[in-house]
């Protein structure tokens, strides 16, 4: 026996499941390309490096390899560091980063540590986080008393200005914003890459 579909049946059948498609299609777009490009910004090139806008963070490749910063470059390069800091950082095979274990800004400075570790060991740079003081994670206990030549240490700390710094063998960054804490780190990870001079 032969089934016989009225053409209203077919026009509604195909209707739903090209609105499945397009909400399937959707949910894939955000999560491979983000829900899109920030302000209008989805793309800018600084110094010869074209930077990607993917949603939370900016791509750009050096060297063959992928950076990944919170803040452009343009908005990192307000944060004032003098190229002492910055040699201070090159060219090493590790970074300690210390804080606080109950600074204000304690969680920002955390995820700072883990996205400059994400970054630098791309470029094989290992970036090891601690406390300067014991404390209840089990953490290595990292103070500036602990930087040397082979292996510098950034205190990462809340302050009443921004501003970053050596203090003998040390490098003091400290934030005024939870927001600075994370330029920091960028302007940090962008002089150690050269991206800006």
């Amino acid at each position: 026996m032969r089934r016989h579909y009225d053409k209203g049946d077919i026009i509604n059948k195909f209707m739903v499941y090209l609105m499945g498609f397009v909400m399937v299609g959707s949910i894939f777009g955000v999560v491979f390309f983000g829900f899109g490009s920030g302000g209008g910004r989805g793309g800018i090139e600084y110094n010869n490096f074209k930077f990607v806008n993917k949603g939370n963070f900016w791509s750009t490749i050096v060297d063959g390899r992928e950076a990944l910063f919170t803040y452009a470059p343009d908005e990192a390069e307000l944060i004032p560091i003098g190229s002492i800091v910055v040699n201070r950082l090159k060219n090493r095979l590790e970074i300690d980063a210390t804080s606080d274990f109950n600074d204000t800004f304690a969680e920002q400075i955390s995820l700072a540590g883990h996205n400059m570790g994400i970054t630098l060991n791309n470029f094989n740079v290992f970036v090891r986080q601690g406390f300067t003081a014991e404390n209840d994670y089990n953490f290595p206990v990292i103070t500036c008393r602990s930087s040397t030549d082979f292996v510098p240490v950034i205190y990462f700390r809340s302050s009443n200005e921004t501003n970053v710094y050596m203090e003998d063998n040390c490098i003091i960054a400290e934030s005024l914003t939870q927001a600075d804490v994370e330029r920091i780190k960028d302007r940090l990870v962008y002089g150690i890459l050269e991206i800006i001079k």
